[in-house]
C-alpha cells in the first residue's frame, strides 16, 4: 500500500509540465462549477422576482453574491429586489457596488430613478415613469408597483388607488398590491368613505390567500374587528400567533377580541402579558385601563390612562376621554384640568378644518396649505402632514420650510437618504402647530 502511495507523490516531480496542466484543469473546472452555481440562482432569482417571491429572490441573491463571478449584472438585480421589498438602503449598497463594478449605465440610472420614484419622489419623473394604465408593454408592472408605492409613500392613497388597480388587473396575485389596496381602503374608511371597510376585508383575505405572512394575517384580523366579527378575528390572530407568539400587535389583538367576546379574565392576561414586556405600549395601556373602568375600579383604572394620555399623540382624544371619566368617577378636581384639555384638542382640530375649507376656495394659496401641514404635524396627525407638506411642494417645488419639514420628519423617523434629498434646500420649519401656540 505505501508503495503506490509513494508513486502517487513522486509524480509531479518526474512530469512537472503533466502536474501543471492537471492543477490547471482542476482550477478551471472549479471556476466552471462556481460560474454555473452562480448563473443558476441568477437565474432562480429573476424567476422568483417575476412571481413577486420576493424574500425568495433575495435568499439566491445572497448566494449568487458571495461567488467570486458575481458581476454588475447581479448587483442590479440586487438592488432591484431590494426596492422591491421596500429595502431601500440596501437598495442602494447594491447599485453603489454595481456603479463601482461597472460604471454609471443607462440601467443603474433608470433604477436610481425607480428607487427614488418609490420613495414618494416623483416632482421630476412623472413623465418617464407614468404609463396609461392599459398600456401593454414588458415595463408596465414594475412601473405601475413604483408608481402605486411612490403616492402610497406620500400618504396620497386616493391618488394610489388607480396604480394599484392598474397593477392588480394584470397581476391579481401580487400580494404587495393587496396589501398596499387594503391599506388605502383602510384610510379613506377612516376618513368616512363608506364602504371602503369592505373592500379592505376583501383585499386581505385575498392576501391570505396569496401569501400567508403575518402581516397580510395581522392585516385581516385587524379587518375582520373592525367589521364586527370579533370571533372569525380572533381564529386570524392564533394563527399570525403561532409564526410571531410574542408580537405585541398580536397579544393586542388577541385581547380586544377576547374582550369583545366578554372573555375578560383572559383578556386582562393578555394586556398584563403585553406590558410586561412592553411598558410603554400605549395602546395596551389604554385598553387595560379601559377593562379595569368598565369594571368599576376607577382607582385601578387611573395609572393605566394616565400612561396612556402621556404616551399618545396630542390628536387621540380617547386616552384623554376616559381619564375624564374615571377622575370624575373619583370625583377629583383634575377632571376640570382634562376636560380643557379635550377642549382644547377639539377647537385645534375644528380650526384646521376650516383651513382645509378655505384652503380649497383657494387651491393656489401655498401658504395657507404649509400653515394646515404644519398644524397637522403639531396634533401628531403626520401621515396627514406629510401628505400635506408633499402637495404644498406640487405646487411650488423650491419651497424651503416645506423641504426642511420633510427633511426633519424623515430624519427623525429613521430615513436619512430621503431627509438627505430635502434637507439641500429651505430653513427649519417654525414646528409648533396648534397645540404649542
Amino acid at each position: 500500500m505505501i508503495g503506490p502511495l509513494r508513486d502517487v507523490w513522486r509524480w509531479p516531480r518526474r512530469s512537472p509540465c503533466l502536474a501543471a496542466l492537471a492543477l490547471a484543469l482542476v482550477a478551471l473546472g472549479a471556476a466552471g462549477g462556481a460560474f454555473l452555481w452562480e448563473d443558476y440562482h441568477l437565474r432562480a432569482a429573476r424567476r422568483a422576482l417575476g412571481r413577486c417571491a420576493f424574500e425568495e429572490a433575495r435568499r439566491h441573491l445572497d448566494l449568487c453574491l458571495r461567488g467570486p463571478f458575481a458581476g454588475p449584472a447581479a448587483r442590479l438585480l440586487a438592488a432591484q429586489a431590494a426596492r422591491r421589498r421596500d429595502a431601500y438602503d440596501e437598495a442602494e449598497q447594491h447599485l453603489e457596488a454595481c456603479e463601482r463594478q461597472g460604471g454609471v449605465t443607462a440601467a443603474t440610472r433608470r433604477e436610481r430613478l425607480l428607487l427614488a420614484a418609490q420613495q414618494g419622489d416623483l416632482d421630476d419623473m412623472r413623465g418617464l415613469l407614468e404609463v396609461p394604465p392599459g398600456a401593454d408593454n414588458a415595463d408596465a408592472v414594475p412601473v405601475l408597483e413604483v408608481l402605486a408605492k411612490g403616492y402610497a409613500n406620500r400618504f396620497w392613497y386616493r391618488d394610489a388607488l388607480p396604480w394599484l388597480n392598474a397593477l392588480l388587473e394584470r397581476e391579481p396575485r401580487h400580494p404587495q398590491a393587496l396589501l398596499l389596496r387594503a391599506r388605502a381602503w383602510e384610510v379613506l374608511a377612516r376618513d368616512g368613505s363608506a364602504g371602503h371597510e369592505q373592500d379592505a376585508l376583501r383585499d386581505y383575505e385575498r392576501a391570505v390567500e396569496v401569501n400567508p405572512s403575518l402581516e397580510a394575517r395581522l392585516g385581516l384580523a385587524g379587518s375582520l374587528y373592525r367589521v364586527g366579527r370579533p370571533r372569525d378575528a380572533l381564529l386570524e390572530y392564533q394563527r399570525a400567533g403561532s409564526a410571531a407568539p410574542a408580537d405585541p400587535r398580536v397579544l393586542l389583538g388577541l385581547a380586544r377580541c377576547r374582550y369583545s367576546l366578554r372573555q375578560v379574565d383572559e383578556a386582562r392576561r393578555l394586556l398584563d402579558d403585553l406590558l410586561g414586556q412592553h411598558p410603554d405600549d400605549a395602546a395596551a395601556l389604554l385598553e387595560r385601563g379601559q377593562l379595569a373602568l368598565h369594571a368599576g375600579h376607577a382607582a385601578e383604572a387611573e395609572p393605566w390612562l394616565r400612561r396612556a394620555a402621556a404616551g399618545s399623540p396630542p390628536y387621540e382624544g380617547e386616552p384623554q376621554l376616559l381619564l375624564g371619566r374615571c377622575l370624575e368617577a373619583e370625583d377629583k378636581e383634575e377632571a376640570g384640568a382634562c376636560q380643557a384639555r379635550l377642549r382644547e384638542r377639539e377647537a385645534n382640530v375644528h380650526r384646521v378644518e376650516r383651513l382645509v375649507g378655505q384652503a380649497n376656495r383657494e387651491p393656489h394659496n401655498v401658504a395657507l396649505r404649509y400653515e394646515i401641514a404644519t398644524d397637522l404635524m403639531g396634533l401628531g396627525r403626520e401621515e396627514e402632514g406629510v401628505a400635506a407638506l408633499f402637495l404644498v411642494l406640487e405646487q411650488e417645488p423650491g419651497h424651503g420650510p416645506a423641504r426642511a419639514a420633510l427633511a426633519e420628519y424623515f430624519e427623525r423617523t429613521g430615513q436619512p437618504r430621503r431627509a438627505a434629498r430635502y434637507s439641500r434646500a429651505g430653513s427649519r420649519p417654525p414646528g409648533a402647530g396648534p397645540a404649542a401656540r
